[in-house]
């Protein structure tokens, strides 16, 4: 997964010498010119700081010490390909100053305007003023090789860091430091603990290629530009809990064989994990995410922990290729939260990824989040057959095979725009109810409006005032809910639209165009079953009469000349959609116009259909009807 490149063949077989006091003298005295800076140049030598009574490391950090607090130009130190024997405190070779108004005297006023930005103080009385190591030059240690533990904790660095293709084979502790400039420490092998907590960077922070063997400690620190974190391989625990990521921040192409952990962190940028392999727990838990998280192709053993994480709506969890190549693999995150900001970018190669992923929510029992996640599987499966029509060659138009994929097509959108794919039981209620207002007000207008008779039937003013207060009540809740339960509402009301108007239109229309002649023109088309009135499930139920004489002597008129009448016409629609009602009406059978029976039968067909939708959706949404379907 990545290459920890060798040193450079020069830096391989040039010889080191000792570096003795003579020797360091001689280089403080004479600097060199290095990107144009003067530098302390130390590179190529063993320096030997392993007994830290011995009088080479007493005068080794004084002496550095000396020129770089008294000089009156920044000073870079230069250790590249050196051997840095002992323990390294390298935060006494910098100026040990307060923070504040009491800044050393030796800094300009530029730097003390930076150091004053990156580490503001507060005017306090009762507040102790910190002191810092602050060094000035850049500091590289470029192939160098430190055999002790490096303490640069408490420091300020104002130029840059570089330590690309260095080795540190004990503790590194940069904890409470701030870096104003480039961090490189690309290439570089830790093999114990390192501790960069409560640190700060303010420009770019590179440790790519880099092998952590041990502990890595990066909580509570700041990123305020991007940081390059890929191509490394994380043997241990890594923390980044409480840390806050300005810009992007790139972990892709890592192996994590240990938990990673970014528990309280905000990410105000993108997070990219691509071709990641976490072995182990990754926690996100109360951390807050303002952009993308792309897990792209990552591969995950185990569990990958959203608990209690804030997502802005730009937010977003790129799973694209995301493997779950363990039993134990989990994304977990909050219910009804973390399936709406799971995405892929297209189906194709991502059949298994979203299979898995719906798995994964149900058999956490988050159910409202995998029918999420289907519903967003549905919607590009959509597309992919719009583009397999759009696209398809002149020559293979109107083939068998161009031809099968429209009606696939037609009916996988109307899933989705009718109930969001079997996932959204509030949007088809709304549904529900609108067939039930309208169908209700049509029936009862053929049936009460019939002015070209001999004895006109005309309903009177309360009739008509309570129907159109009541279906404009129903018909607006509706639309009401459909906007706020669905992504494209508008849609939907056409699809409903073209549902609903044509075919009733037209034939009520032909009603009233052809007129109406035929016996018992002054009877209602409706009659009820007198022997009960009580709520009744009427699923198997036909809106028509029976034909055995013995049952159609239950069957009565249905009466007009009640207050409540107009209930009548609702309860019709609601036995046709939802299979329900307090009474049983059906149509009469004797001199009922053809168009009327066929208004009737079209909205009972409507009704089993949506009955057959409301149970599919019913069955994916509750908790235990589902296993009816999937286990």
């Amino acid at each position: 997964m990545f290459t920890l490149l060798p040193l450079p063949a020069n830096a391989q077989t040039e010889q080191r010498s000792y570096l003795t006091l003579e020797i360091l003298q001689d280089r403080i005295d004479h600097l060199v010119q290095q990107e144009g800076r003067d530098t302390i140049d130390l590179s190529n030598y063993i320096i030997d700081l392993a007994n830290p009574d011995s009088d080479f490391n007493l005068q080794f950090y004084q002496k550095i010490n000396n020129i770089i607090s008294r000089a009156g130009n920044p000073l870079s130190l230069n250790f590249s390909n050196s051997i840095i024997q002992g323990n390294f405190q390298l935060n006494q070779l910098g100026i040990n100053s307060y923070i504040g108004s009491a800044l050393s005297s030796v800094l300009t006023i530029l730097e003390k305007a930076k150091i004053n930005r990156y580490y503001p103080v507060q005017n306090n009385l009762n507040q102790q003023v910190p002191r810092i190591n602050i060094f000035r030059g850049s500091l590289k240690f470029n192939d160098a090789i430190f055999t002790g533990e490096v303490d640069a904790s408490n420091s300020l660095f104002l130029q840059q860091v570089i330590a690309t293709g260095a080795k540190f084979q004990n503790i590194v502790k940069y904890n409470h430091s701030f870096f104003g400039k480039e961090v490189n420490f690309s290439q570089v092998v830790f093999s114990q603990n390192i501790n960069f907590n409560l640190c700060h960077f303010f420009a770019v922070a590179k440790f790519q290629q880099v092998e952590f063997q041990g502990i890595t400690d990066f909580s509570n620190s700041q990123f305020e530009e991007l940081i390059e974190f890929n191509d490394s391989l994380f043997n241990q625990l890594t923390d980044f809990t409480r840390s806050v990521f300005i810009k992007t921040a790139n972990f892709s192409n890592n192996i994590y064989r240990d938990r990673l952990i970014f528990a309280k962190s905000k990410f105000l940028d993108s997070l990219l994990f691509i071709n990641t392999t976490f072995e182990k727990n990754i926690t996100f838990r109360n951390s807050y995410a303002n952009f993308l998280i792309d897990l792209q192709d990552a591969h995950l053993l185990e569990r990958i922990d959203f608990s209690n994480a804030f997502f802005t709506p730009r937010a977003t969890i790129n799973t694209s290729g995301l493997a779950f190549d363990s039993a134990e693999a989990k994304l977990i995150g909050e219910t009804n939260i973390i399936g709406k900001y799971i995405n892929v970018n297209r189906l194709e190669g991502n059949e298994t990824v979203l299979r898995n992923l719906i798995r994964n929510f149900r058999s956490l029992e988050q159910i409202t989040d995998a029918n999420r996640l289907e519903y967003k599987r549905e919607k590009l499966r959509a597309k992919q057959l719009s583009e397999l029509i759009t696209k398809t060659s002149w020559q293979k138009i109107l083939t068998w095979s161009w031809l099968s994929l429209i009606p696939q097509w037609l009916g996988l959108n109307l899933l989705l725009l009718l109930g969001d794919y079997g996932t959204n039981i509030n949007l088809l209620f709304s549904l529900g109810m609108m067939a039930i207002a309208f169908f209700s007000v049509l029936f009862w207008f053929i049936d009460r409006y019939r002015p070209h008779i001999s004895q006109p039937i005309i309903p009177n003013r309360y009739e008509i005032i309570v129907m159109a207060i009541s279906y404009l009540s129903l018909t607006c809740l509706s639309i009401v809910n459909i906007f706020i339960m669905t992504e494209r509402p508008w849609l939907t009301l056409l699809c409903i639209g073209i549902i609903f108007l044509p075919i009733p239109a037209l034939i009520t229309s032909l009603i009233y165009k052809q007129g109406r002649y035929h016996n018992l023109l002054n009877t209602t088309y409706f009659v009820e079953d007198g022997s009960f009135r009580e709520f009744r499930l009427l699923l198997g139920r036909l809106p028509i009469m029976p034909r055995f004489p013995f049952f159609r002597d239950r069957y009565q008129p249905i009466l007009w000349c009640r207050r409540w009448s107009w209930l009548i016409y609702y309860n019709f629609s609601l036995n046709n959609i939802f299979k329900l009602g307090f009474y049983d009406i059906r149509l009469r059978d004797r001199h009922l116009p053809g168009l009327i029976s066929t208004l009737v039968w079209y909205q009972w067909c409507l009704g089993v259909l949506y009955i057959i939708l409301l149970l599919w959706t019913l069955s994916r949404t509750i908790p235990g009807l589902n296993l009816l379907i999937y286990f």
